[in-house]
C-alpha cells in the first residue's frame, strides 16, 4: 500500500511541476517508474516526454536507455533501436535482449537474433525470466509471419508449467495461418475451457471449423456465440456463410436477409445474396436485390450486374443490350472483361473471348470463375495442354471447384499421353470413374455399375488408346 501511495505522490508531483511549466528534479528509478505508468496508460506521448526529460538529467541510466530503446521499437525505427541498444550494458534483465531480438528480427537479421536467442536460453536465469522470454520470442516471430518459429517457443514455454491464455491464443493463430485447422481448434478450446462463455471464443471456433470444412460444428459454435450477442452481424455473416457451404443456401439466405435488415450499409450483404440467389436460380430475387443495391449505393456495376444475370438466365441478346450501355469508367474491370468474354464465346467468337478472359485475369489473377473460363475457351480453340494447365491452376486453389476435375480428365483424355491422364484418374472415386467412363465412351450398352476399380481403369486406358489411334488416321 506504501508503494501505492508513494506512486500516487509521484505521479501528483510530476503533473503538477509540468502543468506549472517547472523543471522536473527526480531521480533516475522515479523517471522510470513514470514512464512505465505512462506506457501502462497508453499515454505513450508522454512517457516519451519522461524518458527524454530523464535523460537529459541522468544521460547514462542504463534503465532510462532501456526506456528510450524500447519508445524506438514502439515507433518501428529498429535500425536506431539495434545502434542504440548497443550502448546499454547488460544487467541481467532480460528486457535488453527481448528488444535486441525484435529489432533484429524485424531487420531481417535472423542468425544475429538466433544467437542472442541461444545465448539466453543456454544461461541460468530464473524459471519465470524464462518463461517470458520465450513466450515474448514466440509472439514476436507470429508477428513476422514465421510461425514454425512461433509455434516452437511458444509450446517450449508451456513446459515450464505456467498456464497462460495469451499463450493458447498465440498458438491458435499461428496453426491458424499454417492450415494446421485441427491444432489450432485444439488451442481454442484450451481458451474455452478457461472461460466457457467468451463471445470472441466461440465465433474464432466456428470459424475454424468452417475453415476446416466441419460446417455443422461451425454453425454450432456460432449459435453458441449468438447465444451471448444474439445480434452481432459478422457471426450471424460467418453462420449463414458455413450454412451455404453446406449447402443450406435457404437457411444461409434467410440470415443474409435478416443481417440486411439491420446493417443495409453492409455492400457486402447485398454481393452475398446475390451470390445464394443465382445457387438457387432465383433470378427474379436478383434482380430485386440488384435493384436494392441501386437504390442504396448508386448506379455503379449495377449494369454489369443485371448483364450477369441474363447471362446466367442464357438470355444473351437482353445481356448484350446491357453490355453496350454500360459507361466507360466501368470498362476497365475484371467483371467487364468476363461479361465481354462470355458474350464472344456465346458468339463462337473464341479468339475474342480468349483476350477478354485474359484481361479479366490480369485485373483478378487468381479468380477461380475466370481460370475456368480460360479452359473452356482452350478447349474451344483445341489448345488442350493449355486448358490442362488452368485446370491444373485451378485444382490447385479449389480442390472441389465443380466438374473442374472431370473437365481435365477429359482434356487428358484428349491429349492422349497416358501418365497425365492416369494421375488425375487416380484422383477419382470408383463411382467418378463409372461416369467418366459413361460419359467418354458414350456406351448406353454397358452397365458399368459391375466393374471394380481395376476393370475401370483398363476400360479408361483402352478407350483412351483407341481415341490416339483414331485421332492418327490418315484419309
Amino acid at each position: 500500500m506504501d508503494d501505492e501511495v508513494n506512486m500516487d505522490a509521484l505521479i501528483e508531483k510530476y503533473e503538477q511541476m509540468r502543468a506549472l511549466g517547472k523543471k522536473i528534479y527526480l531521480d533516475a528509478d522515479e523517471f522510470a517508474l513514470l514512464a512505465q505508468y505512462y506506457v501502462e496508460l497508453g499515454d505513450y506521448n508522454e512517457a516519451e516526454h519522461v524518458i527524454d526529460e530523464g535523460l537529459k538529467m541522468h544521460p547514462g541510466n542504463s534503465e532510462l536507455m532501456l526506456q528510450y530503446a524500447k519508445k524506438l521499437v514502439y515507433l518501428e525505427k529498429y535500425e536506431e533501436a539495434h545502434d542504440y541498444l548497443s550502448r546499454i550494458t547488460n544487467d541481467g534483465d532480460i528486457e535488453l535482449p527481448l528488444l535486441k531480438v525484435e529489432s533484429l528480427l524485424h531487420l531481417k537479421k535472423f542468425d544475429e537474433a538466433a544467437k542472442i536467442i541461444d545465448e539466453v536460453m543456454s544461461a541460468n536465469i530464473p524459471e519465470s525470466d524464462l518463461y517470458t522470454f520465450l513466450t515474448e520470442v514466440g509472439y514476436m516471430y507470429n508477428d513476422i509471419d514465421q510461425f514454425d518459429r512461433a509455434i516452437f517457443f511458444l509450446e517450449e514455454s508451456m513446459k515450464q508449467g505456467i498456464v497462460d491464455m495469451d499463450v493458447f491464443n498465440d498458438l491458435s493463430y499461428a496453426y491458424e495461418m499454417k492450415g494446421n485447422f485441427e491444432k489450432a481448434i485444439e488451442y481454442n478450446n484450451k481458451l474455452l475451457d478457461n472461460d466457457p462463455y467468451s463471445f470472441d471464443g466461440w465465433t474464432n471456433l466456428g470459424k475454424l471449423y468452417s475453415l476446416n470444412e466441419e460446417y455443422d460444428k461451425a454453425v454450432d459454435a456460432f449459435d453458441f456465440a449468438l447465444t451471448i450477442n444474439e445480434k452481432d452481424i459478422p457471426t450471424l455473416k460467418m453462420k449463414a456463410l458455413s450454412l451455404y457451404m453446406n449447402d443450406n443456401v435457404e437457411e444461409a439466405l434467410r440470415i443474409f436477409e435478416e443481417c440486411l435488415e439491420e446493417a443495409p450499409d453492409d455492400e457486402s450483404l447485398y454481393d452475398s445474396l446475390l451470390d445464394g440467389y443465382e445457387v438457387m436460380e432465383q433470378y427474379e430475387e436478383m434482380m430485386k436485390i440488384i435493384d436494392r443495391k441501386e437504390k442504396k449505393f448508386g448506379p455503379e456495376g449495377i449494369l454489369l450486374k443485371r448483364a450477369h444475370v441474363y447471362i446466367v438466365q442464357q438470355n444473351f441478346d437482353k445481356a448484350q443490350e446491357i453490355f453496350e450501355q454500360i459507361p466507360e469508367n466501368e470498362k476497365n474491370s475484371w467483371e467487364y472483361f468476363m461479361l465481354e468474354g462470355d458474350l464472344d464465346f456465346y458468339n463462337e467468337d473464341y479468339a475474342a473471348a480468349e483476350t477478354a478472359y485474359m484481361k479479366a485475369s490480369m485485373e483478378s489473377p487468381e479468380n477461380e470463375n475466370i481460370i475456368d473460363r480460360l479452359a473452356n475457351v482452350s478447349v474451344a480453340r483445341e489448345k488442350f495442354e493449355q486448358a490442362a494447365e488452368y485446370l491444373e491452376q485451378l485444382l490447385e486453389l479449389d480442390p472441389d471447384y465443380p466438374a473442374a476435375k472431370p473437365k481435365l480428365a477429359i482434356v487428358r483424355f484428349e491429349i492422349g499421353t497416358k501418365e497425365p491422364f492416369d494421375e488425375i484418374i487416380s484422383r477419382f472415386s470408383d463411382d467418378e470413374l463409372r461416369l467418366l467412363l459413361n460419359l467418354i465412351t458414350n456406351n448406353e450398352n454397358t452397365d458399368f455399375s459391375k466393374y471394380g476399380r481395376e476393370k475401370l481403369l483398363a476400360q479408361l486406358n483402352e478407350a483412351r488408346e483407341n481415341r490416339i489411334l483414331f485421332k492418327n488416321i490418315k484419309y
